[in-house]
């Protein structure tokens, strides 16, 4: 069985100028990298200063470099292509030239995948070290090995992805130019595929954001053009709320409740699971966390949750709050598209009010005898959007 020593990884880097975090890319890599790898480089038609150091590190015996000269940009979509297309290793890293590798970074990923057959795309941390060195505050995260979020998407600017996944669904999508929301395009492939999107918490990858892209020209133009190419693609994501309201804690709907919000979750859904218990809040959390341990699963990005202890007609009025701060011009994008009642019943203002505001209402009973509530909850997502989607036709 191939292991985190010998499995080798291409690590494709497209290069725009920017010579000094160039430099400091390459040299960490060099130096905080165990497992074999190769760089494929893809220079987009940087200045003669960052182009003569790319063709130093060609001649460089110590490494194992391949580099692709570009006459002109091509941006960053296009160069990473061109780096997939001679790609053969088992592992790819896609990653950005204004980042620093920690120690351990490639290998502690690899590992993970390995140990989990069904995650396609993994991210390491980015940011939180502060004012302690990189490396410091890497060792201080091995400590948490094993631990991860669940994401719907990956972020590009060092994203590992299996060999398998490149084989099923190709390479990033061009149309999205110089970059932007291709990353969330190729995630929503690999998910669609049957692959998880993770971030794992004991790999570290401090990212200067934007360095190159800022340089380019108007970010913010190009994010709304990504933006309307992604959503005329595959729609916008969901955004629910989940509304419980729980007299006691008792682990059979503590689950299906869990479960039920993940399945929501795992189809690109923002969600905001609100519940009302007369108890303490932290004794409801521990169960919750207890729950999710039991079942395998993890903190999941997409899901919020919210915790009361009100009378039933205050948190009507709290849940109708937050329907209402959604009008407002600057939430707009964030408006509800479905309230789910996992109590059977809605409160009665916050019905009222979702149906002025046209916010569709599920009623789906924790106790309504489905068997599998992930997949239930899954199901439910994908019926609310094709739904929506099918009405704004």
């Amino acid at each position: 069985m191939t292991t985190k020593r010998d499995a080798k990884c291409d690590i494709i880097i497209p290069v725009w100028n920017n010579l000094s975090y160039t430099k400091d890319c390459v040299e960490n890599i060099a130096k905080n990298t165990e497992c074999p790898y190769r760089l494929i480089l893809v220079d987009n038609a940087s200045a003669n200063d960052t182009k003569h150091y790319l063709e130093g590190l060609k001649k460089d015996r110590s490494i194992d470099v391949e580099l692709i000269r570009n006459e002109e940009n091509l941006g960053y979509i296009k160069a990473i292509n061109q780096g997939l297309a001679i790609s053969a290793a088992p592992y790819v890293v896609m990653m950005n030239n204004d980042t620093i590798a920690a120690p351990g970074w490639l290998e502690r990923m690899i590992d993970f995948a390995q140990s989990h057959p069904d995650v396609g795309l993994i991210n390491p941390q980015c940011n939180g070290h502060g004012n302690i060195p990189v490396a410091t505050y890497a060792r201080s995260l091995e400590k948490r090995k094993g631990q991860y979020m669940e994401m719907n998407q990956c972020q590009g600017f060092c994203m590992l992805v299996k060999r398998e996944i490149i084989d099923k669904i190709g390479s990033l999508d061009e149309a999205f130019g110089i970059g932007g929301y291709d990353d969330t395009d190729y995630s929503m492939r690999a998910h669609k595929a049957g692959y998880r999107s993770v971030a794992i918490a004991d790999s570290y990858v401090y990212h200067r954001e934007h360095a190159s892209f800022d340089k380019a020209g108007n970010r913010e133009e190009w994010v709304q053009r990504n933006q309307k190419i992604y959503y005329g693609k595959w729609g916008k994501h969901l955004r629910l709320g989940a509304t419980v309201s729980l007299k006691e804690i008792d682990p059979k709907p503590v689950s299906d409740m869990v479960k039920f919000v993940y399945g929501l979750a795992r189809e690109w859904s923002w969600v905001h699971l609100w519940i009302n218990y007369p108890g303490d809040a932290k004794t409801l959390e521990k169960a919750i966390n207890d729950c999710m341990k039991t079942e395998g699963l993890t903190p999941h990005q997409n899901i919020r949750i919210d915790y009361f202890n009100l009378p039933d007609a205050v948190y009507d009025l709290a849940l109708s709050g937050k329907l209402i701060e959604r009008i407002r011009k600057r939430m707009a994008a964030k408006r509800f598209d479905a309230i789910i009642s996992l109590s059977g019943d809605t409160p009665k203002v916050l019905s009222a009010l979702a149906k002025v505001l046209k916010v569709r209402l599920v009623a789906s009973p924790l106790a309504d005898g489905a068997s599998n509530k992930l997949e239930e909850g899954r199901r439910t997502a994908i019926e609310i959007k094709e739904s929506r989607d099918k009405g704004a036709k």
